[in-house]
């Protein structure tokens, strides 16, 4: 994984990079406010933090990711890191709040941030909840069950298949396939086959939108009710994901990949 400013991805190159977001130096930060439907917020990865992890973790200093790669609309075969990350908010200079979020577009660098960002949600972001909320139902179900590297990959790859245009929950059909084998795949797979439409469902996620006229835009999925992480996970980043609705992958494919 790269670090430092990036672009949209180019094929056979990694997908995610860290772009450290400064402070305005002599202001005064106001408190922190909760993320609210409808607000704007600025989005960064502010210094002294890590997008995987703000802190070493025990056996796990690096955070929680592994490498996967993946075939896009059929040709665009990409690699990338795919697991949980931790990124920054604020909003009307209120002080820098950590949020967990995963990315939503697995084919775009989840830097630079093009603020701001707008929360939505998951409908108003045009993601998939009717008929049935699979997205809502795979958090609700195994959100707490990511404690590992192979956990968190696998976590984002099922975001992925449910948010990349129209979804089969087949990781080897589709807009979206895995192309990667081994436990983050078979772990993924038994998530993805278990959705039933009528399992739990989440509660309080909502999408943080940017500019979607822009080649690096990259929704944002977070949960803004706190809820409570496994002792090893506590402020842990979100995944490193990518979901994109059909609409906008038909004008991907009509202006090309930079």
């Amino acid at each position: 994984m790269s670090h430092g400013s990036i672009s949209r991805l180019s094929l056979g190159s990694s997908l995610f990079g860290v772009a450290l977001l400064a402070l305005g130096a002599g202001a005064q930060p106001a408190s922190a406010v909760p993320l609210t439907v409808g607000t704007q917020v600025e989005v960064g990865d502010m210094p002294g933090s890590s997008v995987f992890t703000p802190s070493p973790r025990g056996d796990d200093s690096n955070g929680l990711y592994s490498n996967v790669s993946f075939m896009l609309n059929g040709t665009d075969r990409v690699n990338a890191s795919a697991g949980m990350f931790v990124l920054n908010y604020s909003q009307g200079g209120s002080a820098w709040e950590q949020f967990l979020s995963f990315c939503l577009e697995p084919d775009v660098y989840l830097t630079p941030f093009s603020n701001p960002y707008t929360v939505n949600t998951l409908s108003s972001a045009g993601y998939p909840v009717s008929p049935t909320n699979y997205i809502g139902e795979l958090w609700g179900r195994y959100r707490g069950n990511v404690v590992d590297d192979t956990s968190a990959a696998a976590f984002q790859v099922a975001l992925w298949e449910l948010a990349y245009g129209s979804t089969d929950r087949n990781l080897g059909t589709g807009a979206f396939q895995l192309t990667s084998y081994g436990a983050v795949r078979t772990t993924a797979e038994g998530w993805l086959s278990s959705l039933t439409g009528t399992g739990p469902q989440a509660s309080g996620l909502v999408v943080l939108v940017n500019d979607q006229t822009k080649r690096d835009r990259q929704d944002l999925l977070t949960q803004v009710h706190a809820v409570p992480e496994p002792g090893t996970l506590a402020l842990l980043g979100l995944g490193l994901a990518g979901l994109a609705f059909a609409q906008r992958r038909k004008v991907a494919a009509a202006i090309g990949r930079g």
